[in-house]
């Protein structure tokens, strides 16, 4: 049995995982939950939504965590040293891995790079500015966002990086981590650089035929293998692109949607999604583990807010 580890909230990001055909048998526990059990069976833990949780429900995680490996489970995603958005990317960076720099708002000040944009570090919103050339309009930028409300704490600059495949239209790329073997997934392909959801009947089937071919040769497999452990993400996937012929990671979701592409007008996008999914469930397969004897979570910090917690029924929502 496979148990994600989730935010009550998000649970849906991975239930379509469990339609999958050849999925091993998998479970979803909400943080909410974890926090209140005080044993649970030995199986395998993938935890996630890491920055969806305050330092507090962190400290906890990471120390359920230990007392799920030290009774003999197969745990994935330490949450003690799982890096999130901003220090993943500005690691990224340091380690040569990525090429583009990200500021931290409250702390770095202006970015002395441009064009860059500016997003939320935790919240998955996407951009929330178009490009920005200068520190004025930077200046302006994060100025109107606070006065709207989004917390300066929260706010990053990002340095624009990315390369249309074709004129006004974007590739985003992907790959799955699972236990250390990376997938090659599918690809979003959009008019604008944003390129987060996609849009339909932007891309051409040569494109698409690209698309069936890399994950059939599983082409960024090996390559992500070093971005996977720079951020120390056991699962996960990785939205990147390349950019001047090399690889650029924008973001490693520990809790990433899996729906699957069942219907589309050109049939070779399927084809390349069942494979991609077949690919993922034999990754995910190695992972398994028997469901066995109860593992107490008994660490002295679990013990004593389950007993502060067990008036309250349910965590708040999180974007």
């Amino acid at each position: 049995m496979i148990c994600f580890v989730t935010s009550g909230a998000h649970k849906y990001a991975v239930r379509d995982l469990i339609d999958v055909p050849g999925m091993p048998d998998i479970e979803l526990i909400s943080y909410n939950r974890l926090l209140r059990t005080k044993q649970l069976p030995k199986a395998t833990y993938i935890f996630t939504d890491f920055d969806r949780l305050d330092f507090w429900q962190l400290e906890l995680a990471a120390k359920a965590f230990r007392n799920l490996q030290a009774g003999g489970a197969n745990v994935l995603n330490d949450p003690a040293t799982c890096l999130t958005r901003m220090a993943m990317l500005k690691h990224l960076k340091a380690e040569g891995l990525n090429s583009f720099q990200v500021w931290d708002a409250a702390s770095d000040g202006l970015p002395d790079r441009f064009p860059v944009f500016l997003r939320t570090r935790a919240a998955h919103r996407g951009t929330l500015t178009e490009l920005l050339n200068t520190a004025e309009e930077a200046a302006a930028a994060l100025q109107d966002l606070t006065d709207q409300g989004y917390c300066l704490s929260d706010l990053m600059f990002v340095e624009y990086c990315a390369e249309p495949v074709a004129e006004n239209l974007f590739r985003k790329l992907a790959a799955y981590c699972v236990g250390g073997k990376v997938v090659t997934s599918m690809s979003v392909h959009d008019a604008t650089w944003h390129a987060k959801f996609g849009h339909e009947g932007v891309a051409t089937e040569e494109l698409y035929k690209d698309e069936l071919s890399a994950v059939k040769e599983n082409r960024h497999g090996a390559a992500m293998e070093a971005y996977f452990r720079a951020a120390n993400v056991e699962f996960g996937r990785a939205d990147f692109a390349m950019v001047n012929g090399r690889i650029e990671v924008y973001e490693i979701n520990t809790n990433p949607n899996n729906s699957r592409i069942l219907e589309h007008p050109f049939p070779i996008r399927v084809e390349a999604d069942a494979l991609f999914h077949q690919r993922l469930a034999e990754a995910m397969q190695q992972i398994d583990t028997t469901k066995g004897a109860p593992i107490a979570l008994d660490h002295p910090d679990l013990v004593s807010q389950r007993k502060r917690d067990w008036l309250v029924l349910r965590a708040r929502w999180v974007p």
